[in-house]
C-alpha cells in the first residue's frame, strides 16, 4: 500500500463522516465501493489507536499492610509491572492482586 492510497482513503473516510450520509450513499456519489469504504474506516481507526497502553486493573478488596516494619519486603516484577509488598499481608489478598495483574497481560 502506498502513502497516496492511504491518504486517498483517509480523505474519503473523513469526507464521508462529515457528510452525515450512509456509506452506500457516499460511495455512490464518490464512485467507490461501500465495503471498501467501511474497511478503510475500520483500518484507519485501528491504526490511530494507541499501542501498548497500560490498562487499569481494578482491585476491589483493599490490601492494607501494617505500618512499615522489619518483617520483610517482597518485590515482584511481572511483565513490567512492579509490585512491592512491605510488612505482613494477607496471602489471599495478595493472591487476588497477582491474579488481577496476570489477567491484564
Amino acid at each position: 500500500m502506498t502513502a497516496s492510497t492511504h491518504e486517498r482513503w483517509e480523505a474519503h473516510v473523513a469526507a464521508w463522516v462529515r457528510s452525515g450520509v450512509t456509506s452506500k450513499e457516499y460511495a455512490v456519489k464518490a464512485g467507490v465501493n461501500p465495503r471498501t469504504l467501511m474497511w478503510w474506516k475500520s483500518r484507519l481507526k485501528t491504526a490511530s489507536a494507541p499501542r501498548d497502553v497500560a490498562r487499569f486493573v481494578e482491585v476491589t478488596d483493599q490490601v492494607v499492610a501494617p505500618e512499615p516494619s522489619t518483617d520483610g519486603v517482597i518485590e515482584l516484577d511481572i511483565g513490567g509491572t512492579r509490585i512491592l509488598v512491605r510488612g505482613r499481608v494477607d496471602s489471599e489478598a495478595l493472591a487476588r492482586v497477582l491474579a488481577a495483574v496476570e489477567g491484564r497481560r
